[in-house]
C-alpha cells in the first residue's frame, strides 16, 4: 500500500492506495471512503477510512473470526486461509469495526476476491 496526501476543495486529506492486480496483470487501484472527522473530544483530525481486504492467493477459507459490527485491533487475525495445505492468517492492519464480511467457512476464494471490510480510524 501507498500512502499520499491529497488536497480536495483546499482539505488535505491522508489516503493509503492499494494497488489490485489479477493474474499477474495490473487491474487498477483502490481508495475507499476518505473522509476527515473529529474523533471524539480530541483537538486533532482523524480520518475515516473503509478499507476492503482482499484475498492475496486463491484458497480455501477455514475460518472466519469476525462478524459484523465487531471491533477489531491492528494485528487481529480475521481470516485464515488454506493456500497450497498452508494455513495464512489475514490480519487487520488498523483498528477498527467490521462493516462487512464477504465469506464463510469453506468457501473458495481467488486472488483479490473480498474477504472483509473495516471501517478505520486513523491519525
Amino acid at each position: 500500500m501507498r500512502r499520499f496526501w491529497v488536497r480536495v476543495n483546499g482539505e488535505e486529506y491522508q489516503v493509503e492506495v492499494m494497488e489490485i492486480i489479477e493474474e499477474g496483470e495490473r487491474k487498477g487501484f483502490e481508495i475507499k471512503d476518505i473522509t476527515r472527522v473529529q474523533e471524539g473530544k480530541k483537538s486533532s483530525e482523524a480520518l475515516k477510512v473503509t478499507t476492503t481486504i482482499r484475498s492475496p492467493m486463491p484458497g480455501r477459507i477455514l475460518a472466519v473470526n469476525v462478524k459484523k459490527g465487531d471491533e477489531v485491533k491492528a494485528g487481529q487475525v480475521a481470516v485464515i486461509l488454506e493456500a497450497m495445505k498452508m494455513e495464512n492468517e489475514i490480519s487487520i492492519e488498523h483498528p477498527g469495526v467490521i462493516t462487512n464480511v464477504y465469506v464463510e467457512e469453506n468457501d473458495t476464494v481467488d486472488v483479490g476476491d473480498a474477504l472483509l471490510e473495516v471501517e478505520e480510524w486513523r491519525e
